[in-house]
């Protein structure tokens, strides 16, 4: 029985699944005719914003499928991508191995093939999934991409996917090239929950099972919707998971309880991390500019964001003079706490080297040649502001494991107590 449940729940929700099937509702079908239509116009250029696992990646793919065969496209995932990845890529699926190192010498390739295909009436289309996580050397490229024309025409029709600062980010200074071809957007709708529930049994459909129910009943299919929001990528990691704690079917709504719940629910007067929310406010966000230019916006939606210019760090910086995990951003329910990682030359905040120290809003963190402007930062509570008083390392690291043990705590001796009774 468990080795057929690791089958569903990997055929029907895992990584691949999406080969399988893909489940169409109506925010897909309106992202889909939005992009369409923007490389249609003839500013042919389209943002297409959702959170993450929203389901960006699996439009962008159908789209391709449903471009015109003819059409020289290319479909580049920007996380983390640098300059000659981002142009090799794109001009291998145009159909060209260059085996150039050259940036300047790909960027002439590009030029040439765009402008011919321009002239020939088929530009060429560039989609950039995850562009708000592209390396800032790489968004210059797209920049410098997007100023392309032929026959008073864009060379290059550009469709860009990203989270919710993709359009602060477009509207940059160091994107102008891209935002003055008035750039329209499409923001993603998660499901309803009629939504849900048919996107849910048709996954379960496409693998055999004749009677979803006998898997997913409503008020199983309902609490997944409620656990996920109705973002869809949510929604298979969730459903994935009840099916692996099954132990029959069809599923009890105790199946889709999420194995850290009881960990993640400590008593309200704890300090704790959270995901994407404090206190119902808005996430923190990073803007982070270079010479005074913006090159990226990040949003702080985990308990912990890894900064510096290692491809494994959450925020990645391209700059020499910082090291490859420079700091580490900690996000409590009342304030963003940042500690240097040892870095060999130093964090500055608000032009004041620091080790460590509690964030606020608009406070300037300096990395190398990069500047990071802290936005929606947590309103602090008295217990940290005692702490910015003090300049100990030690004190401050201290504190936060000590509340992250009181939680853990907390929340064992409550599990314990609703197992007893």
């Amino acid at each position: 029985m468990q080795a057929d449940q690791s089958w569903l729940g990997d055929q029907a929700f895992g990584e691949d699944a999406a080969a399988l099937v893909t489940v169409t509702y109506k925010s897909y079908q309106d992202a889909l005719q939005f992009m369409q239509s923007a490389l249609s116009e003839e500013n042919g250029v389209g943002l297409l914003q959702g959170p993450k696992l929203s389901g960006k990646t699996t439009m962008v793919r159908r789209l391709v499928e449903k471009l015109p065969r003819d059409t020289a496209v290319a479909l580049v995932d920007g996380t983390h991508i640098k300059p000659r990845e981002l142009l090799s890529r794109m001009l291998a699926q145009f159909g060209y191995d260059t085996g150039l190192e050259s940036n300047d010498e790909l960027v002439k390739m590009t030029r040439v093939f765009a402008i011919q295909q321009t002239r020939s009436n088929q530009p060429p289309v560039l989609i950039v999934d995850n562009v708000d996580r592209m390396y800032p050397s790489a968004l210059h490229i797209l920049n410098t991409l997007a100023e392309l024309t032929a026959q008073e025409r864009f060379a290059i029709r550009i469709i860009v996917t990203g989270g919710d600062g993709l359009s602060s980010l477009i509207e940059s200074p160091g994107m102008a090239s891209l935002a003055k071809r008035s750039v329209d957007s499409f923001v993603i709708s998660p499901l309803s929950l009629r939504e849900a529930l048919l996107y849910l049994h048709a996954r379960l459909g496409a693998c055999s099972v004749g009677n979803a129910d006998t898997v997913f009943p409503v008020d199983v299919c309902d609490r997944l919707y409620q656990q996920s929001g109705g973002w869809p990528g949510l929604m298979n990691q969730f459903a994935k998971e009840a099916i692996g704690r099954a132990t029959d079917f069809p599923l009890r709504l105790a199946d889709t309880a999420p194995q850290q719940e009881a960990e993640e629910e400590p008593a309200a007067d704890i300090p704790v991390l959270v995901d994407d929310e404090v206190g119902g406010a808005l996430a923190p966000r990073l803007i982070i500019t270079r010479d005074g230019n913006s090159v990226a916006e990040y949003t702080i939606n985990e308990k912990k964001a890894l900064i510096g210019r290692s491809d494994f760090a959450d925020v990645v910086i391209d700059d020499d003079f910082v090291s490859k995990l420079h700091i580490v951003l900690l996000l409590f329910s009342d304030a963003l706490v940042l500690l240097d990682l040892n870095s060999a030359n130093g964090t500055t905040v608000n032009s004041v080297k620091v080790r460590n120290t509690i964030l606020k809003d608009d406070d300037i963190i300096s990395l190398g040649h990069h500047r990071l402007k802290v936005k929606n930062a947590p309103a602090i509570s008295e217990e940290m502001a005692t702490l910015l008083k003090s300049p100990d390392t030690l004190k401050m690291k201290n504190l936060i494991d000590q509340r992250q043990l009181k939680a853990r705590r907390r929340a064992f001796i409550a599990s314990q107590g609703n197992q007893q009774g």
